[in-house]
């Protein structure tokens, strides 16, 4: 008989990082907004966040992109220290971008 029990603390995408979706961007400042699953915004530093997944740099992140993030208390209280970002989906279709060829 096998027990399978799901671990609660994983995420849907299988990952322990906390889940919300990039919603502003202030290059100028180097800082972003998160709002998290419970409608709370969150704010993080591109200088102090550690990126991992498929942004390589904090110019990489998009809003309204999905990501995972973990947080961390700092002198300025409690900040995004962690974002996850995540392979984009396959568009439908399939193919490669067309742009630029026409029949």
């Amino acid at each position: 008989m096998a027990n399978e029990t799901k671990d609660v603390l994983t995420s849907e995408r299988g990952d322990y990082y906390h889940q919300g979706v990039i919603t502003k961007l202030f290059p100028s400042n180097n800082t972003g907004v998160v709002r998290t699953e419970s409608g709370r915004e969150l704010t993080f530093s591109y200088d102090l966040v550690i990126l991992c997944g498929e942004a390589k740099s904090a110019l990489d992140l998009k809003v309204g992109e999905p990501v995972g993030y973990d947080l961390g208390w700092t002198s300025s209280g409690l900040k995004i220290t962690k974002i996850k970002t995540y392979p984009k989906p396959p568009t439908p279709g399939g193919g490669a971008d067309s742009e630029g060829q026409r029949s």
